[in-house]
């Protein structure tokens, strides 16, 4: 039997839970089936085993894999695994909490076997795996590869594995399938091909975005501001479906994150989100309307119109309607340089050369 020790400490990653360990086994079977159709990802809970199942037709596990950094993704956008530490570490934290591991590497015609072992070398207890290459097969698996990961109560496998991945959920429905991923129908969760990366309470929904459209980092957990919003505007604006206009408008009306740089973007539908936002605000506002987003705008409308004060967003949405006509506004006052040019002009030739000339010097310098 094969003896490989890792150099990761017991205590590595002490933020991480069983969620994120799974998610980390989760995410490899599935770039797996990415990265190859023929490679199918399969999985399954017997609750009275409590043992989670995770396989890939035919993925095979080398010795070389145990090397941090060791990864057959990286570069490819079409996967979120990227650091090459993924089942490692996930199999590091399982262990921590109890949940033996148990690869059955059937492409190898081997079973590994991790554990901690006090280490003479480092003086602590670090990952080791164990591979047996004399395991006695009864049968031929349907797959080359599967994980099984054991002592996963029912409340641990509903209340937190199955929450943090869609694939395992039924509770939600897709509001519109974009070219950046999904539109559900559930509040404030971001995930990345179906697996759950963070709560972002600023989002009216939930996105679940492609492998490399969203940057993540190593933890898999944390995405900018910046990027989570632009990305929500950017799938709104794509999105199709019979109420996907209306729910937009809703959106940019409320203030939304989720459309809150809709306006900036140049792809999809905006005219109809446009005509729809326009429309609505007429119907509730009257025809003489005039959307502004802060009171200094609202002083420039004439006598004629009525402003109404909402967000830069939705009135930057509105006026870009080809319905919309901006009224003229009242004409600003003239300045103290311009009345005081004007009585220059009118009166300079009763002032002395050398008065004009000072009041020409205080006209620029109000300037």
């Amino acid at each position: 039997m094969k003896r490989l020790e890792l150099t990761i400490a017991s205590d590595y990653v002490p933020s991480w839970g069983i969620a994120d360990a799974m998610r980390e086994l989760f995410q490899n079977a599935l770039d797996q089936e990415i990265q190859c159709n023929d490679n199918k990802a399969s999985w399954e809970y017997d609750a009275a085993a409590q043992t989670v199942s995770i396989s890939n037709k035919k993925s095979v596990l080398t010795t070389n894999s145990l090397l941090l950094g060791s990864t057959t993704k990286s570069g490819d956008p079409a996967t979120i695994g990227q650091f090459g530490e993924g089942y490692k570490v996930a199999t590091l934290v399982l262990l921590r909490n109890n949940k033996p591991v148990v690869f059955y590497n059937y492409g190898c015609r081997e079973v590994w076997r991790p554990r901690f072992v006090k280490s003479r070398r480092f003086g602590a207890d670090i990952l080791t795996f164990f591979i047996d290459t004399k395991h006695p097969w009864s049968s031929v698996p349907d797959e080359d590869l599967t994980i099984k990961i054991h002592n996963i109560s029912e409340d641990e496998w509903n209340n937190i594995i199955v929450p943090t991945n869609l694939h395992l959920r039924a509770d939600y429905t897709v509001i519109s399938d974009t070219e950046f991923g999904q539109i559900l129908d559930i509040p404030g969760k971001v995930f990345v091909n179906g697996l759950f990366v963070c709560d972002y309470a600023e989002y009216t929904y939930s996105y679940n975005f492609k492998p490399g459209v969203l940057r993540l980092d190593r933890d898999r957990k944390l995405a900018s501001d910046f990027d989570l919003k632009w990305l929500a505007s950017k799938m709104w604006c794509v999105a199709k479906g019979p109420d996907v206009v209306l729910q937009v408008t809703k959106l940019l009306e409320a203030g939304a994150a989720d459309v809150q740089f809709i306006a900036d973007t140049s792809i999809g539908s905006l005219q109809d989100i446009s005509r729809e936002a326009y429309l609505q605000f007429t119907e509730a506002y009257g025809s003489n309307a005039v959307p502004v987003s802060n009171q200094d705008e609202a002083s420039k409308v004439p006598d004629t119109h009525r402003p109404i004060v909402v967000n830069e967003t939705y009135k930057r949405v509105i006026t870009s309607a080809s319905l919309y006509s901006a009224p003229e506004p009242i004409p600003e006052p003239p300045s103290i340089s311009e009345r005081l040019t004007d009585w220059l002009c009118k009166y300079g030739d009763e002032l002395s050369v050398e008065a004009a000339s000072e009041l020409e010097e205080l006209i620029e310098t109000i300037k």
